[in-house]
């Protein structure tokens, strides 16, 4: 109630300021407008030149990061993690370079990684069978990206999603051009790292070369790109194919057809110990020696994933609208390990008390590098159903989401040096660690209806019911279970209402209250309280405003999320287990703002106050208290030829501290704040026909701030901390054509 009462307080309360500060900006327009008259190197409003700007008809908290950004002034190997870390509230852990291996670590508001879901076109990426945690690197490539979209919120009740109570990050593909075109492109930079790829484009086909695809667009971009990365003994190799079709049928039907494969290959890190970090560098992960458990081949990890999609839209008569989305999406992880690449525990040596079986047979075993390789198959199919009716009062939507999601997993104890064969230390023992299947069920429907009562103002509201069943079989579960045949299905009805008032052509506010909701990881199956843990719902309230003036975009946001059975590790004896922590409360204040000065300058800058905390107090993990992006920003026509273009950026990132590990509701492992400086340049040069070269420098982490960033764990042998490092400077040249 008393939270209740401070939402309905600050709602008030902002309504009124917003009321004053508008009056006193209306004896300001003409000034406002001339200056946007006279800014002539800015080609439109503030908007355009951020990195990222929110919308006037939002109903929540959002920042879009605009795919031009994405294209210039981010580094081409970039994952969608390192592009929207620049975002209010977010954070990521990148050690090894932007896009140069996979994400260890990523949080929104404290919420992380697992507690929000990814969509690509409007389809949920796949996550770890474990958690639900998508993998960035394993996916996309920044070059097919258009704009990405974080919704810092639960969104109406036709957001899908597994966890959509922490928001959502809405990546868009771009779209295939409407011209023919050819574009060669290539990266090249520090930690050896060299990329590069060709995109062609149809254009629109012609009726006489078309036929059944006249009037079609189809875009085709293959991409390689390697990488030994900033971490010592790492490397990252990818390759990725991703292509889209376009096709109006009539003038009312569209269909749209994508498909995304990606291999990639890596030597993995896992955090180092700093007696490691004081004795070898900044930089240290692994090494070159064959017979430490350090070794990089011996940790070594092969993704293959593909997504596909179709969607056809229909355009009825009266305002009906009906999409149908059926796609499907797959992850094989193929993984080497050491046991421990911290060196706290030691190789495999036969002796008093220690027998080894190879495949069953004993074997003499001398300084032997013991490691595990692993195997996840993972194959999902779903189908997102979407109406849409216009109505005198508003538009009423409904809608149905299904997704089937089967998952093999086994890992097996094996020795590095002996040609990875299995081992046990008994004769009748198990190499397997695990061996098991996994299945996830998840049905959403949802109905809607947003209201217009006035013509500016739009008042959402709508259910979302969330039906999830996971079942999971097999010989072996990690920890204490041993052999599994268990089955749970969890069910949830998620009410939502929002608002949206436009004070004027200006200015919005807007207010959301929704219920959310999260289904139990698998990891919660290897315990033997299963039944006994309940899904992770939430409350969320939020406020904010939203102002665009050509020279200026701005707003502000207040957020209050009270998490009830919030799922946290907890050790018992030496197995890891997930099971309810209580209760948590995430709430905070959010500011964006873009200023342009004129002469092609404009001030970015954005910031947010964080609290993240258990009922106890304590600090939920990976949860900064705030963070903040400031910077210049530079765009220009036409500054050294006729229709060129330069635009460059220099902005600053600070996250705050925060605690590594919250284990038992106890914080461990302090994080002190650190701050990375970026810096990027892009030149386009016209070219005849329209044609263009573009050339572009992007320099990450400027001054070279190597401090620690994360907790990446203990150790396994001495249960030391093991840590992630800021990865030194990195400076990547581009160039690109098209032709």
């Amino acid at each position: 109630m008393r939270s209740s009462h401070l939402f309905t307080g600050c709602t008030i309360s902002l309504l009124l300021a917003l009321q004053s500060y508008e009056h006193a900006a209306a004896q300001t327009t003409s000034e406002a407008e001339q200056i946007q008259v006279k800014g002539q190197a800015f080609p439109g409003v503030a908007t355009q030149q951020a990195p990222q700007a929110a919308s006037l008809a939002e109903t929540e908290p959002t920042s879009t990061v605009s795919g031009r950004f994405i294209a210039e002034q981010t580094p081409a190997t970039s994952n969608y993690d390192d592009i929207i870390r620049l975002t209010p509230s977010a954070m990521d852990i990148d050690p090894n370079g932007p896009g140069l291996q996979q994400d260890f670590g990523q949080s929104i508001r404290g919420l992380q990684y697992t507690q929000f879901s990814v969509l690509f076109d409007g389809v949920q990426v796949p996550g770890s069978p474990g958690n639900l945690s998508p993998q960035p690197a394993a996916y996309f490539v920044a070059h097919d990206l258009g704009p990405i979209t974080v919704n810092r919120g639960p969104g109406p009740a036709s957001t899908i999603g597994s966890a959509t109570f922490g928001g959502d990050v809405e990546i868009h593909s771009r779209d295939p051009s409407t011209t023919a075109s050819i574009n060669p492109y290539a990266t090249f930079g520090s930690f050896g790292t060299k990329l590069y790829g060709i995109e062609v484009d149809t254009g629109t086909i012609g009726q006489q070369l078309g036929g059944a695809l006249s009037g079609g667009r189809i875009l085709l971009d293959i991409q390689r790109n390697e990488s030994r990365g900033a971490l010592s003994g790492t490397s990252d190799e990818r390759r990725n194919l991703f292509a889209k079709y376009i096709q109006p049928i009539g003038d009312d039907t569209t269909l749209t057809a994508a498909v995304n494969l990606d291999n990639a290959i890596t030597h993995t890190p896992y955090g180092t110990p700093l007696s490691l970090i004081d004795t070898y560098g900044r930089n240290f992960s692994l090494n070159d020696d064959p017979h430490s458990q350090a070794y990089g081949p011996y940790n070594r990890d092969a993704y293959t994933t593909d997504f596909e999609y179709l969607l056809i839209e229909h355009r009825f008569a009266h305002g009906l609208t009906v999409s149908d989305q059926p796609y499907t999406t797959a992850f094989y992880h193929r993984g080497l390990q050491t046991s421990d690449t911290s060196l706290s525990t030691p190789n495999l040596t036969t002796g008093p008390g220690k027998t080894y079986y190879l495949q069953g047979v004993p074997t003499k075993l001398n300084n032997d590098v013991p490691g595990a390789s692993a195997q996840n198959d993972y194959r999902a199919w779903g189908n997102i159903l979407r109406i849409a009716k216009d109505t005198p009062y508003g538009q009423a939507r409904a809608g149905l989401w299904f997704e089937s999601e089967d998952n093999t997993l086994y890992k097996t104890n094996i020795v590095l040096t002996r040609n990875q064969l299995p081992y046990t230390t008994s004769r009748t023992g198990s190499a397997y660690q695990y061996l098991y299947f996994d299945r996830l069920t998840t049905v959403q429907p949802y109905i809607e209806f947003a209201w217009h009562p006035l013509a500016q103002l739009t008042i959402t509201s709508g259910v979302k019911y969330s039906s999830v069943t996971r079942s999971l079989h097999g010989p072996l579960v990690r920890t204490v279970k041993g052999p599994a045949d268990d089955h749970a299905t969890y069910n949830k009805a998620l009410p939502s209402f929002d608002a949206n008032y436009r004070v004027n052509s200006h200015l919005s506010v807007f207010a959301q209250a929704a219920k959310g909701f999260l289904t139990p990881p698998l990891n919660i199956f290897y315990a033997q309280i299963v039944n006994s843990v309940q899904p992770s719902t939430t409350n969320n309230y939020q406020i904010g405003t939203v102002y665009q003036r050509g020279w200026l975009s701005a707003d502000v946001d207040l957020y209050d999320l009270q998490y009830q059975n919030y799922i946290a590790s907890t050790v018992i004896g030496r197995n890891t287990l997930y099971t309810n922590q209580g209760n948590a409360t995430f709430k905070g204040v959010e500011v964006e703002a873009t200023v342009q000065l004129g002469q092609g300058l404009a001030l970015y800058g954005n910031g947010s106050l964080n609290h993240a905390n258990y009922h106890n107090g304590a600090s939920i993990a990976q949860a900064p208290r705030r963070t903040a992006v400031a910077g210049v920003l530079f765009d220009r026509h036409s500054a050294l030829l006729h229709d060129d273009r330069i635009d460059a950026s220099l902005l600053i990132k600070d996250v705050g501290p925060q605690w590594g590990s919250d284990t038992g509701l106890v914080n461990k492992v302090p994080i002190k704040s650190y701050d990375t400086t970026d810096l990027a340049v892009h030149y386009l040069l016209p070219l005849q026909n329209a044609r263009h070269l573009d050339l572009g420098v992007q320099v990450t982490n400027l001054f070279n701030n190597t401090s620690l960033i994360g907790y990446a764990g203990a150790a396994a042998g001495n249960g030391a901390p093991l840590y992630w490092v800021n990865p030194g400077r990195g400076i990547f040249f581009s160039v690109s054509s098209v032709l």
